[in-house]
C-alpha cells in the first residue's frame, strides 16, 4: 500500500513535469481549450509507471504493450525503472478502430475482451466476422 504522499514523493521526483508537458497525449490535450485536462489524467503517468515498475520488481515484467495513445504512459514507466537500474522496454500498436474510425477500448466503452466472461464468444465471432480488413 502507498499513500498519494509517498507516490508523490518517492514516485513523482522521477518525473519532470516540462517533460511530461511534452508528450503528445498531454499537449494535444492543452492544445485544446475546449478539451483540457484534469490533474487525475495529468498525473496518470506516474500512476501506470509505478504499476510498470511495481510489475517488474515483482514479476520481472520487462515490456509493456499499450495502444499508442499510451505511449507516454509507457515511457514514464520505462524511464522510471531505468532510473532504479532496471532495463525495461515499451511496445505500442495502433489503436483498434470501428469502420466509423472511433477508437475501440474500455474508455470507450466497446472493449472486446478475450474472456468469455466479458465478451462472449459469439460476440467475438461476430465481431472478428465483421471487421473490415485493411487492403
Amino acid at each position: 500500500d502507498m499513500s498519494a504522499i509517498q507516490l508523490l514523493r518517492d514516485v513523482g521526483s522521477h518525473f519532470r513535469v516540462n517533460v511530461m508537458m511534452t508528450r503528445d497525449s498531454v499537449a494535444k490535450r492543452l492544445q485544446d481549450q475546449s478539451a483540457g485536462m484534469s490533474f487525475t489524467e495529468f498525473s496518470y503517468q506516474l500512476l501506470q509507471g509505478n504499476d510498470f515498475h511495481e510489475l517488474y520488481k515483482q514479476y520481472g515484467c520487462k515490456v509493456q504493450l499499450g495502444g499508442s495513445d499510451q505511449w507516454g504512459n509507457i515511457i514514464g514507466g520505462v524511464e522510471l525503472i531505468r532510473r532504479h537500474g532496471g532495463e525495461a522496454f515499451g511496445l505500442t500498436v495502433p489503436l483498434l478502430t470501428n469502420s466509423a474510425g472511433v477508437k475501440m477500448g474500455k474508455s470507450a466503452g466497446n472493449a472486446i475482451w478475450l474472456d468469455k466472461d466479458m465478451t462472449s464468444p459469439m460476440d467475438l465471432r461476430q465481431f472478428l466476422f465483421n471487421v473490415e480488413l485493411i487492403r
